[in-house]
């Protein structure tokens, strides 16, 4: 397993790199810089990728997030849905359907997730993160605390901006 050190430094590397470009994307489509354009073309971007990994191997992921998601350990289907939820958040953030409820729905899952990680984090469980798929060994830490956070406060800075 990555240690989280090295986990924080790849997901914050793809983190970059998908605002950085979806940054120089939206400069040379507009001249103007549009804050909330910005935020929810990297949203997008994010869950339709990370919803990708995670559905390249399905089955993995779920045996890795049944393990620690609270509403994957009481309705075991979810952890199959789950991937395709953030695809389809995804997909209504780059064509920026009904954006004030989609972020609604984002900060909802960012908040059962953080609960999730904390209450295994509490418990001292080592386990997985099933953030990237079954892709990288990286460890529920936090470092996937962090990565919650900052997508629950980009989707809540829509309503601040």
């Amino acid at each position: 397993m990555l240690s989280p050190v090295k986990s924080f430094i790849i997901l914050s590397f793809g983190f970059i790199i998908i605002s950085a470009i979806n940054y120089l994307y939206l400069k040379k489509k507009k001249k103007e810089s549009d804050y909330k354009l910005l935020m929810n073309n990297i949203m997008g971007c994010i869950f339709i990728i990370f919803g990708l990994l995670k559905i390249a191997n399905l089955p993995k992921f779920v045996e890795i997030f049944n393990k620690y998601d609270i509403i994957s350990k009481k309705i075991p289907y979810y952890g199959y849905l789950y991937p395709f939820i953030e695809i389809a958040l995804g997909i209504a953030y780059l064509k920026k359907f009904k954006l004030k409820k989609i972020n609604l729905i984002t900060i909802f899952l960012m908040i059962i997730s953080i609960i999730s990680v904390l209450i295994s984090m509490i418990k001292g469980q080592k386990l997985r993160c099933g953030c990237l798929g079954s892709f990288l060994h990286i460890p529920l830490s936090y470092v996937t605390l962090s990565e919650n956070v900052i997508m629950a406060l980009m989707s809540g800075s829509y309503f601040y901006y």
